[in-house]
Formats: structure tokens, C-alpha cells, sequence
């Protein structure tokens, strides 16, 4: 886009974590950004007061068609996923479903530019239904999306940075647990930075990127024990990480599932049977857990 202070640019999901982030980058940069959000009071306390930011009262999740959102819009970013379902099928409703409509308001409405969070080693044969749920996705916006539409695929690691709930979650609950037991202590990620993270979709935005498909990892790859005890060691106390074996990583999990604490699932352990990690440097961002999560894991202890 040529001229960014005319381009207008609808951010899918810009409410939440990643969103948050890139709101406040684009609207530095002189876009013109829409947010559609179910809460309007809540999300407009930080975002409202961007300039060039409008914030709009809406439910994506139960629109049958996106065309009068993406009228009159250049460029959308769709940042919408989920980690947990809350009711059975919620991976294809919000991974699969929601994109099919996407794609098919973008062809309509001729929307120039689609950039798509997907995530790091989705595939149709994955072991999770998530991993599975994210190809589908995938596979909708390569076979569906006009040929004239410039579109991008990032596929992030595990992200990480102020506000998250990965690092951040551990940090807390050492605050109040002398002892964690932690499911497939051994599952690989290579985490990176939620800033370097919202740089690489600024390169597509800017049409500087010109890879369709783009793995975005960390500097660094981690056992998930190393990344508990480091989030940890800001804590309180300095809790015991008690690394489970598989049979009990599942039955921790299905707990969990039976009352409902968002913690771990057995999907997520199926999704952590795959190393989350990048194969090639290209593909790597240059901040380090180590240069940024002291500075607001430490609030969070």
C-alpha cells in the first residue's frame, strides 16, 4: 500500500493479545484501523484512544457474512484463534468457518490485502485437531481467495511479551504453588517476541514481504521445563517443577478438561507431540526471552 494514510485496515481479533500490539503499531504508522469487538466498552479503555482507531460494537463468530464489515477496507489481518474450545467443534467454527466467511467477504468486497496468523507446524495430518483446524484454514485462503489479492500466512511460534498467557500464566502460579506439575516437560519451542512479531506482519502490510507462507520463530529453542523455571524464578517462592511422565501428562490433563480449568488439554499435549520450532535461520527474530520478560514478569510475581 502506497500511501499508508489513506489505507484502511481491519484487524480480526484486534482486541486481544497479538491485536493489541498491532493496533498501537498501525496506528503510529498512519493507517486507518477498525476493530470489531463483542465488548466495546472494554476493549476501547486502550484502544479507543489510538488515533485513526475505530472500535466497533460486533460479534464476528455469529456473522454469516462479512461483506458490510469489509466495505470500504484495504487490507485485513485476522489474528482470531483459540487454544481451548469451549464447546466441541469451536477449532473449525473459529479456525476454519470463520476464515471461510473471510475470504469470501474479501472476494466480494475486493479487499486488496489478506494477512493471516496461523500457527507454526499446522498441517492436515497434524496430531491435534487445532494443528488440523489451522491448515484447514490455510488451505481455504490458497484455494479460495482471489487471484488478485495479495495475501500472506504467518505462522508464529509460541509468542511471548507483556500481556501473554504463556510465560505470564507460569509466573503467577508460582505466586501460589510450592509445587507445579508439568505436562511433557520435554516439548520443544522456539518463542519469539510478540514486537518482532507484529514487525513481520508490518513487512506484509507495507508489501515489503513477499513470501505467502512465512514461519516466524525465536532466536532460541527451550524444553518447556527450561521456559517454566525461568518464568518461575521471578516468583515468590521458587516452586518445585515436577516433570510428569506421558500416562500422567494425560490424566492431568483430562482433569483439567472435566473441570473446566484452562490450563492444559489433551489436545494441547497432542499439539506438543511436534517440535515447536523453525527449521532454517531466516525464519528466526533476533529478541531473546532473556532481553524482555524480566521487565514485566517480574510484575507479574
Amino acid at each position: 500500500m502506497t500511501n499508508a494514510n489513506k489505507a484502511t485496515v481491519l484487524i480480526l481479533g484486534g482486541a486481544g493479545f497479538i491485536g493489541g500490539y498491532l493496533t498501537n503499531t498501525l496506528s503510529k504508522s498512519g493507517y486507518q484501523v477498525r476493530i470489531p469487538t463483542r465488548n466495546r466498552e472494554r476493549a476501547k479503555a486502550h484502544l479507543i484512544v489510538l488515533p485513526n482507531v475505530e472500535v466497533i460494537q460486533t460479534d464476528i463468530s455469529n456473522m454469516e457474512t462479512f461483506d458490510s464489515l469489509l466495505a470500504g477496507v484495504d487490507i485485513v489481518i485476522n489474528c482470531v484463534g483459540i487454544l481451548h474450545e469451549n464447546q466441541k467443534n469451536d477449532f473449525k467454527k473459529f479456525h476454519t468457518t470463520l476464515v471461510d466467511r473471510v475470504v469470501a467477504g474479501c472476494n466480494s468486497q475486493k479487499v486488496k490485502h489478506l494477512i493471516h496468523l496461523s500457527a507454526l507446524k499446522a498441517s492436515s495430518s497434524g496430531p491435534s485437531a487445532y494443528l488440523r483446524s489451522k491448515a484447514d484454514g490455510e488451505s481455504i485462503i490458497q484455494s479460495k481467495l482471489n487471484s488478485t489479492t495479495d495475501k500472506n500466512i504467518i505462522r508464529p511460534s509460541v509468542v511471548f511479551g507483556a500481556g501473554d498467557s504463556f510465560l505470564t500464566m507460569f509466573a503467577e502460579l508460582a505466586n501460589w504453588l510450592p509445587l507445579i506439575p508439568l505436562a511433557k516437560p520435554n516439548a520443544k519451542f522456539q518463542p519469539v517476541f510478540v514486537g518482532d512479531l507484529v514487525q513481520s506482519i508490518l513487512s506484509c502490510v507495507d508489501g515489503i514481504e513477499k513470501r505467502t507462507v512465512i514461519d516466524l520463530c525465536g532466536p532460541k529453542q527451550y524444553e518447556l521445563i527450561e521456559l517454566v523455571r525461568y518464568a518461575t524464578s521471578f516468583s515468590r517462592f521458587n516452586p518445585i517443577i515436577i516433570p510428569l511422565p506421558e500416562w500422567a501428562s494425560y490424566a492431568q490433563a483430562r482433569v483439567f478438561e472435566l473441570i473446566r480449568l484452562k490450563l492444559i488439554s489433551t489436545d494441547n499435549l497432542s499439539s506438543m507431540s511436534v517440535d515447536n520450532t523453525c527449521d532454517t535461520p531466516s525464519d528466526r527474530s533476533r529478541k531473546t526471552i532473556e532481553s524482555i520478560a524480566p521487565s514485566y514478569l517480574s510484575r507479574a510475581s
